[in-house]
């Protein structure tokens, strides 16, 4: 309404306005007093001719505004347009600057891990060859001693096989430092363990370090095994020890029973969660200089030491051991205020509280009889288990790997009694022959000799198909115990 009112005073408005501009223009003319139609109806034609022009200016008018407003907004459009552009371009440059930076920094990273790595191997290189080169110079100082008087041999081959087992250990410290350690699982009696331990160790160490144990009541039950365990609390004591240094001081050992829920995780040294349950709980505390985060971020590589160069597999054996028992580590230390280390192992919900293995006795004198298939691919090993073999009372027909063994079963089937293989063969590894040749005879005994632990072993070959297993290095006697179950029919 408001709208159509306004529209209707325009159209007189304008009417008016019509009427004023016609009737000023007559009013310069002569007009008789006597009007016709016909000059009103001009003077109504004249009027709304007026209208039209008056209309006519006003949208000109309103046209040429319209085009300066038009022309405003387009520029201020284009004005705007340009700064988006721009904008945008700065945007993308932004985008793809971050992305380079990101790709270089990814890639500095890399390179960094790489060179840490490459460091770690070198270190973890140097220490093995160090340590190596003392054995071997041991083994070369007393072969050389026995060949210049073959009578002292019996004084020397102790000494010998002393060097022979520092060497064996040092390689089972490197599978435990990869987590691949050899499980000898019983039921361990911790306590007993670690007081077992403690005692060894309070006769070595110095004097200013005092060890003190602590074991709570309703110690769980654990299965294990029990050597490496052993490795682990003295490993951690001596570390301990060593953090002391020649101040007084005090390395706490204690046991307890930890229950870890699913509300209540905790993170490990490596802040993964560890799996909730039950577990036995060994803590080793130390009074000593405490450690940076260096120190803390480094301990657990091989051959690092704080002190000097070259200190051995240590803690690094203790972290793949601590796995190989599906267990967990925490790490708690600063400068100046000590270190604590955290070990969960989980505990176990039998009763039994100790399972004690006894080595089966071996008759000094057994020897036994037919012909064995030995598959190994170094030469001097091979003379030296053939030798051993014979030793026995074993003809032995030697193979250089997996594809000349089968080719040698295939021509001596019925005079072969068993087989004794080494894993890491060319042509035809020990996994791939051992397959074989059980599809030519199930019941054949093959015997594994192996490097490379017996997990290893086990996780590629059923451990019930395998008649028997020797980890090298082997002694004479570990040989004939193992061919004499296998022949005799006894578990090995």
């Amino acid at each position: 309404m408001a709208d159509d009112t306004k529209k209707s005073n325009g159209i007189a408005e304008l009417r008016r306005k019509a009427e004023l501009k016609i009737a000023s223009q007559q009013s310069a003319l002569e007009v008789s007093a006597e009007e016709t139609d016909a000059k009103r109806l001009l003077h109504e034609l004249q009027v709304h001719q007026t209208e039209l022009e008056m209309q006519n200016e006003e949208l000109q008018r309103t046209s040429r505004e319209l085009q300066v407003v038009n022309s405003t907004l387009e520029e201020q459009v284009a004005d705007r347009t340009k700064e988006l552009s721009e904008a945008v371009a700065r945007l993308q440059e932004e985008i793809l600057s971050r992305k380079q930076t990101e790709a270089d920094n990814l890639l500095l990273q890399q390179q960094f891990q790489q060179a840490q790595k490459l460091d770690s191997l070198g270190v973890l290189a140097g220490g093995i060859a160090h340590d190596f080169n003392n054995i071997l110079m041991i083994i070369m100082g007393y072969c050389g001693l026995t060949k210049l008087d073959y009578e002292t041999a019996e004084k020397h081959i102790p000494q010998i096989e002393k060097a022979v087992e520092r060497a064996a250990e040092l390689c089972r410290l490197m599978l435990a430092y990869a987590g691949k350690a050899t499980l000898s699982e019983t039921h361990v009696v911790m306590w007993a363990l670690v007081e077992q331990v403690v005692h060894m160790l309070r006769a070595t160490i110095r004097q200013n370090v005092e060890i003190k144990t602590h074991f709570s009541p309703k110690i769980p039950s654990i299965r294990g095994d029990a050597s490496q365990l052993k490795q682990v609390v003295m490993n951690l004591i001596l570390n301990a020890a060593e953090a002391i240094g020649e101040a007084q001081g005090v390395v706490l050992v204690s046991l307890a029973k930890a229950v870890i829920k699913p509300e209540q995780p905790v993170a490990d040294y490596f802040g993964k969660t560890i799996p909730p349950g039950g577990y036995l709980l060994l803590e080793v505390t130390d009074s000593g200089c405490g450690m940076d985060d260096e120190s803390m971020r480094r301990i657990f590589e091989p051959f690092y030491t704080t002190k000097f160069t070259g200190r051995g597999l240590g803690m690094s054996a203790v972290l793949g051991i601590i796995k190989a028992h599906k267990g967990s580590l925490q790490l708690v230390s600063q400068p100046g205020t000590g270190t604590t280390f955290k070990v969960y192992i989980p505990a176990q919900i039998s009763a039994t509280t100790e399972e004690q293995t006894v080595q089966p006795s071996v008759d000094e004198q057994w020897k036994g009889s037919g012909t064995i298939l030995l598959a190994e691919d170094e030469v001097q090993l091979a003379l030296t288990v053939r030798a051993m073999l014979e030793e026995l009372g074993f003809n032995v027909i030697v193979a250089s790997n997996g594809k000349e063994a089968l080719e040698l079963y295939h021509e001596n089937a019925a005079d072969i009694t068993l087989v004794v293989a080494d894993i890491g063969m060319p042509i035809m590894n020990g996994y791939e022959m051992f397959r074989e040749l059980k599809k030519l005879d199930p019941k054949l005994p093959i015997i594994i000799s192996s490097g490379f632990g017996d997990d290893e072993v086990t996780v590629a070959l059923s451990r019930d198909a395998i008649a028997g297993l020797v980890s090298k290095p082997y002694k004479f006697d570990l040989l004939r115990r193992v061919l004499k179950s296998v022949i005799e029919g006894e578990n090995v």
